[in-house]
């Protein structure tokens, strides 16, 4: 292969919208001759395009893209979705887009529709319905586990791809998936665009995947001011504080300090711990904040200036925070890395916690320099303001010391998630797994596309090729059944055999099927409550449903996991709604009833459609199964079916089954006069006031109501399992046939 063309966008570039105008600046290679052009015409390219020029990195892009595979590695904002679409039009076939995140996902179609119109598809896995619909797209825009399962899985609709598209190809730093994805293209000879704002490296990563042009970018759509200061300048904004407290009232003091009227300003926060201290502090201070479910209490309500965005913040209540600072309804909002690496969410300033800590002779700083160039990615708002500001707040060591990690952060070595996490077990044994898929015996030569094993040799292999011998998952060189099955649910060795570890101990499924879940951390529960009263009780019964488990439990959050299922979050006012990771399972309630299916076609572990349907529901709405048919009425939610569960539990009296007429549970009610058992547990549980309690104990009449003709089962959960068992027949059933049909203790309804 010819040695890449890699081209160099200078600072000195210059863009505007109005009036449209500006200059291109670059060099071929770093020593290059410096050329200046004039930016292009859109019309010159495409009519769809529906700005009058391309920006500097845009025109660049289309005078050097010649073919082939391409790197572009550009600030935030600087017009890559649009460098997306100059690649997709030199192909004929079906093209690929893959983000690392749904929100992402979502927001990319969006901007695709523009100059695809209708022939943009999403697949994210979050619809049961999207296995069986045929893709007619013309351009597929996916997550990256989507994406690299339709490859596991020989999907159809892949054979007439001509070109993908990797967003973010820095999370291959923290996502062993993505390099599962590129090796996937490079074994198709698919043609790749990767492309990136913060990249160390970047000569490596394009040897890899053949890229024919690379381009780096020093342009900025908007300049950035960058300033830093030593935390302990300010002064905290409350005294005799200490520790944590004291480091979360500095930041309040700087973020005052250092914004201006009228902009909207994001402080990043190394970790959530100290972003809720913040936030608390700010509660205290009577600066109202945006989030309902929070780790203390709030005294009083308050017009709201403040968030704070984390990945452990409700699904729901996220959105509505990102809407409310996206529209400039809310002027501060603190968050952890997650968002810089999230949905475009740009602000006139940034803040940056920065701190640095010895580790052996060298200090490390946390967040690393990358992650801060990521977060510093967000200052500035096209058209709207001239420049954007990243304030750098050092903490642990000198400024100095930041600047140059900062200078030095892109000339560090390429790397990769397995890499980093010293080719973790999991990862090892499940790339292997694929490669005695793809190679039989002559599996290396698999191994040869990848990047952290393609020069994996020595023992480490043996042994990771010893166990998967086995323990049955790979006989004379190609996978066993148990091994197609790892590979097509994506499940790694290593996690299904401890799934069959807790089988063999007859642990209740719940416990047994949460490494069949190893995609969730469900490590941000406990952090909410653990503070407040009662919790050490409450946990006590966990752990003792736990004892015959061991540490494994603890080690992968079993123990978080299972204090939710058990509905003991509703003793804990201060959660609206499950934080994080338990807001939004139903995408993983639907797979894992395909899991469980298959597990058991397998004859690994037997439950039978009613048991896999009740588990979907107690995963997806926190519930023991037992009780599944509570949550599936439309609207109720967690926190009112367990409210239910403990009214029925304290009269004694038995819930109608899963799939049983919301009718049945109505009558119940009423003749057993169980209302007032309701809203004496929204007084006593919840700790809501009586005329509050009357309110929502009327919201939970009217949803009841407003169900009356249904059954207690949810519908998209009730689809899958249809689907996954009757085949496309599934469709074309009603509700009750359905029922009927998947539910032999429904036979007679």
């Amino acid at each position: 292969m010819a040695e890449a063309l890699t081209a160099l966008l200078l600072e000195g570039s210059k863009f505007s919208i109005d009036p449209p105008g500006g200059r291109l600046l670059y060099r071929i290679s770093e020593e290059g001759v410096l050329k200046e052009e004039e930016l292009i015409p859109s019309s010159e390219v495409d009519e769809l395009i529906p700005y009058p020029l391309l920006n500097p990195l845009q025109s660049l892009f289309y005078r050097l893209y010649k073919g082939g595979s391409a790197l572009v590695a550009s600030p935030t904002s600087s017009g890559k979705s649009l460098i997306a679409y100059l690649f997709m039009r030199n192909f004929k076939g079906r093209l690929v887009y893959t983000a690392p995140t749904k929100a992402l996902v979502k927001e990319k179609a969006v901007e695709l529709r523009k100059y695809y119109g209708k022939s943009v598809e999403m697949r994210t896995g979050e619809s049961v319905l999207e296995s069986y619909k045929e893709v007619r797209a013309k351009v597929v825009v996916s997550t990256y586990e989507h994406l690299a399962y339709s490859f596991r899985n020989s999907a159809r609709w892949l054979k007439d791809v001509s070109a993908v598209v990797i967003d973010e190809v820095h999370q291959i730093l923290k996502r062993w998936v993505l390099e599962e994805v590129i090796t996937s293209c490079l074994k198709a000879g698919l043609p790749m665009l990767s492309l990136s704002a913060t990249l160390p490296g970047v000569e490596e990563l394009a040897g890899w995947t053949g890229s024919q042009l690379v381009i780096k970018s020093l342009w900025r759509p908007v300049p950035l001011i960058r300033e830093s200061y030593s935390l302990s300048q300010f002064e905290p904004i409350v005294e005799e504080l200490e520790g944590e407290e004291l480091t979360a009232g500095r930041l309040l003091q700087a973020l005052f300090t250092l914004s201006k009227q009228g902009e909207s300003v994001i402080l990043f926060v190394p970790k959530k711990s100290l972003g809720w201290k913040l936030l608390e502090l700010a509660s205290i201070e009577r600066i109202g904040i945006m989030n309902q479910t929070v780790p203390f209490e709030v005294s009083e309500t308050r017009e709201p200036e403040i968030a704070f965005h984390n990945a452990d913040v409700p699904k729901e209540e996220r959105e509505a925070i990102e809407k409310a600072f996206r529209e400039g309804n809310l002027r501060f909002l603190i968050a952890t890395q997650t968002l810089a690496y999230g949905v475009n969410l740009p602000a006139d300033r940034v803040l940056v916690l920065v701190r640095f800590f010895r580790k052996g002779s060298k200090f490390v700083s946390i967040p690393d320099a990358l992650d801060i160039l990521q977060m510093e990615g967000r200052a500035g708002r096209l058209g709207i303001r001239e420049v954007g500001y990243s304030n750098l707040l050092v903490q642990g060591a000198s400024k100095s010391l930041l600047e140059k990690e900062l200078k030095d952060a892109l000339e560090k070595p390429f790397s990769t998630a397995v890499i980093e996490e010293g080719l973790n077990i999991d990862a090892v044994s499940f790339f292997l797994l694929l490669a005695h898929m793809h190679e039989g015996s002559n599996y290396k030569e698999y191994l040869k596309h990848t990047y952290s094993f393609r020069r994996l040799e020595g023992r480490k292999v043996e042994r990771v090729e010893e166990f998967l011998r086995e323990r049955g998952y790979i006989r004379k060189g190609f996978p066993t059944d148990k091994g197609l099955f790892c590979i097509k649910t994506g499940i790694p060795p290593t996690r299904f055999e401890e799934f069959l570890r807790r089988r063999e101990l007859s642990l209740e499924p719940v416990i047994t099927l949460r490494p069949l879940l190893h995609m969730k951390r469900f490590d941000g529960l406990f952090q909410f409550i653990r503070r407040q009263e009662g919790f050490r009780k409450a946990y006590e019964l966990v752990k003792a449903r736990l004892s015959m488990c061991g540490q494994a439990c603890f080690e992968d959050n079993t123990d978080q996991f299972l204090f939710y299922v058990m509905g003991l979050t509703i003793r804990y006012p201060n959660l609206k709604s499950p934080p994080g990771e338990f807001s939004y399972l139903g995408t993983d309630a639907l797979h894992l009833i395909r899991t469980l299916l298959e597990v058991e076609r397998q004859g690994f572990y037997s439950l039978g459609k009613d048991k896999v349907l009740s588990i979907a529901h107690a995963v997806k709405y926190g519930i023991e199964p037992d009780y599944a048919g509570l949550s599936g009425i439309k609207g109720i939610g967690h926190i009112r079916a367990n409210l239910l569960k403990e009214v029925f539990e304290g009269e004694g009296i038995k819930v109608p089954a899963l799939g049983e007429p919301v009718e049945e549970l109505i009558l119940l009610m009423e003749s057993h006069q169980l209302w007032e058992n309701l809203l004496e547990k929204l007084v006593s549980v919840r700790k809501m006031p009586v005329e509050k309690a009357r309110e929502e104990l009327g919201r939970v009449r009217r949803i009841m109501k407003n169900n009356a003709g249904g059954y207690l089962v949810d519908d998209h959960l009730l689809l899958a399992l249809g689907l996954f068992t009757l085949g496309e027949k599934a469709i074309r059933l009603k509700k009750r046939e359905l029922l009927e049909e998947l539910l032999w203790s429904y036979q007679s309804l």
